[in-house]
């Protein structure tokens, strides 16, 4: 019986890709497969002492930013293909068109290892603080309150990356371009879209990015005047209740 490889992806800021693909061979081993996107994939095997290994495997890869791409046939050469290998026959392979669901990538990374612990526990407290904020708005947007539970422990991961899709909804968006926003020297956040155009902290020009999710500035502006991405209104009939009438 020939298994599939699960395989992930990682988006380079170039905009090339590489691939790594994971299979449980069902015989006390697994095989890992690498590579950049559109060439044949190396492997190595390896004995899976222990059942959990596999899936420690994979989310260590995540936590590197690939990206679950679906499951795959490769051959001994290491091409990749949605056909089984004793079906290719003549078929002409191009692992380049494996097809990713449309995402915004994003990346947390603390530049400067000796970042002293009272910028960390700034960055820390930022996260929570924000992230409250756009649970109270969306309270069903798991990817929030995910982060939110990280940066609870004071060992939280201080590099990491990932994407997110849109049935994830606006919350992370608003969130990370909260965050990129007051981000401390030597903590680097980034954002882009899958054409690797970078989003930036400034909301009322990410209009692009909002529309991805079905959204735009007005459905969002609560929130993110809680959360500083947009100054708050003036209440012009608090002004004027509070303004007498002078003649001149």
């Amino acid at each position: 019986m020939e298994t599939r490889y699960e395989l992930y992806r990682y988006q380079n800021p170039d905009g090339s890709s590489k691939d790594w693909a994971i299979r449980d061979n069902g015989d006390g081993t697994y095989t890992k497969r690498w590579g950049k996107t559109g060439t044949r994939l190396q492997s190595k095997d390896f004995v899976l002492n222990d059942p959990d290994n596999f899936w420690r495997e994979k989310q260590a890869k995540e936590r590197k930013g690939y990206i679950p791409v679906g499951k795959f046939f490769i051959d001994n050469d290491g091409n990749l293909s949605t056909v089984p290998p004793a079906s290719l026959a003549s078929y002409v392979n191009v692992p380049s068109q494996v097809q990713v669901d449309p995402r915004i990538y994003w990346r947390i990374k603390i530049a400067d290892p000796l970042l002293g612990k009272p910028v960390l526990e700034f960055f820390r407290g930022q996260v929570r603080a924000f992230a409250q904020a756009v649970i109270e708005a969306y309270p069903s947007c798991e990817w929030v309150i995910a982060i939110n539970s990280r940066y609870r422990d004071i060992s939280f991961v201080k590099s990491e990356a990932g994407s997110f899709l849109i049935e994830d909804g606006v919350g992370p968006l608003l969130l990370l371009m909260a965050l990129k926003k007051v981000a401390p020297d030597g903590i680097a956040i980034a954002l882009s879209h899958d054409d690797n155009v970078e989003i930036s902290h400034k909301l009322k020009l990410e209009g692009q990015a909002l529309s991805f999710f079905g959204s735009d500035l007005e459905s969002v502006r609560a929130t993110a005047e809680i959360i500083g991405l947009l100054d708050k209104r003036l209440d012009l009939a608090m002004v004027e209740s509070n303004v007498g009438n002078y003649y001149f």
